[in-house]
């Protein structure tokens, strides 16, 4: 009976701190007919990268990611991380080894600006142990150094970052904006709703998405008119779609890692 009460105890607990600070419509039906392709210049998708990147001696994987500073590009975790199980050889113990962005991307042979970048933790990447961790969607974000800040001269700006706490903090619709697995590569799509709710650490909504759109940016445009990041796309969590939710804690997190780089982020 003791233990019993634990259990019970616990799943209440759990429950609980899962539980949506505030929230709007909390159906999640993804319709991959609701989103645009993205076929001219335009912002803020100068500013989103379709990714690839190669791990180990030969696997290429591929990903999206979001220009925050004139040097700092903000991605998922696992997009550039550490990661146990290798595909390729060697087959443990591989590491994303370098990184090639290509900025305002339409197709393969238009896009505004290529970058790339050799990845060394700690150097010109960083992110958090453990990402993998199921249901730890609040540690799946990583940042990649750009040598200089000719990606930013291309493409005239960035993404701007801000903490968020409840869907107060977040005016207008949310947007996904990336390179989703189940179109030609290099493709850019996009899409907006009003369903989302915020956790104490993630952000989920009924946008459709696809591998390849880890490490998208959810953004909205506030009421100064900039584009904000609110989260960086990870994986499914449940029945919705989810992504690291730009908290007080992942901002901050994002700012440490800028600073043990050089990098002072605004």
């Amino acid at each position: 009976m003791k233990n019993s009460k634990y259990i019970v105890l616990i799943t209440l607990f759990l429950f609980y701190i899962q539980m949506p600070l505030m929230a709007q419509e909390s159906t999640c039906e993804p319709n991959a007919e609701n989103r645009i392709r993205i076929v001219d210049e335009n912002l803020p998708n100068a500013y989103t990268c379709y990714m690839e990147m190669r791990r180990g001696w030969f696997s290429k994987k591929l990903g999206t990611g979001m220009l925050i500073h004139p040097r700092v590009v903000l991605t998922a975790g696992h997009n550039t991380a550490f990661y146990m199980f290798s595909k390729s050889f060697p087959f443990v113990a591989s590491s994303v080894q370098n990184a090639t962005m290509y900025f305002g991307s339409i197709d393969k042979d238009n896009y505004l600006v290529k970058q790339s970048v050799r990845l060394k933790t700690g150097k010109t990447k960083f992110f958090n142990s453990a990402y993998w961790v199921n249901g730890h969607i609040s540690r799946d974000f990583s940042i990649i150094i750009l040598p200089d800040d000719s990606v930013y001269n291309a493409v005239g700006g960035h993404y701007v970052l801000k903490p968020v706490k409840t869907t107060e903090d977040i005016e207008g619709p949310i947007h996904l904006t990336g390179s989703p697995g189940n179109e030609a590569v290099h493709e850019i799509w996009t899409e907006e709703s009003q369903n989302f709710k915020i956790s104490s650490s993630k952000l989920s909504y009924d946008l459709f998405t696809a591998p390849r759109n880890s490490g998208s940016p959810v953004w909205t445009l506030n009421n100064e008119g900039q584009y904000q990041v609110v989260g960086v796309h990870s994986r499914k969590d449940n029945s919705c779609n989810a992504s690291v939710l730009i908290n007080d804690e992942t901002y901050n997190q994002i700012v440490e890692w800028c600073k043990q780089a050089g990098i002072e982020l605004k």
